[in-house]
């Protein structure tokens, strides 16, 4: 069962703490793409968006993101080279690391659950 979560945040707090909703893992899941938005492109470098399952990155080093003057990447993702695991019961959050002057930003991952039962949550 594939499932998209998605954060929209209109406005990034000055931190690095979760932005927007945290969302709960009910199955195993594989990450798939990352699709990563900007009403107002990055003017003042790349905007860098890290994903979290339970307070560690399920990237590589490069975080997902938004080259400068750009408002779309539907491949952001950088992920190892050992696809990673979301195990059922962990927190998924979404940090921005660098907005680079972007503006109303939306976050889409793609989630497959590995197991064969039905998604309940839907």
């Amino acid at each position: 069962m594939k499932r998209i979560l998605t954060w929209h945040i209109p406005h990034v707090r000055g931190d690095d703490g979760s932005q927007g909703p945290v969302y709960y893992a009910e199955h195993d899941y594989t990450p798939g793409e990352c699709h990563v938005y900007a009403r107002q492109a990055p003017n003042a470098g790349a905007l860098k968006v890290d994903i979290r399952d339970d307070g560690a990155t399920i990237f590589t080093s490069n975080y997902a993101a938004l080259n400068k003057g750009a408002n779309l990447e539907e491949n952001a993702e950088d992920y190892p080279a050992a696809q990673p695991n979301i195990s059922a019961g962990s927190a998924i959050s979404c940090h921005i690391i660098s907005t680079g002057g972007a503006e109303d930003i939306t976050v889409h991952l793609e989630i497959e659950s590995q197991s064969d039962e039905e998604d309940e949550s839907e």
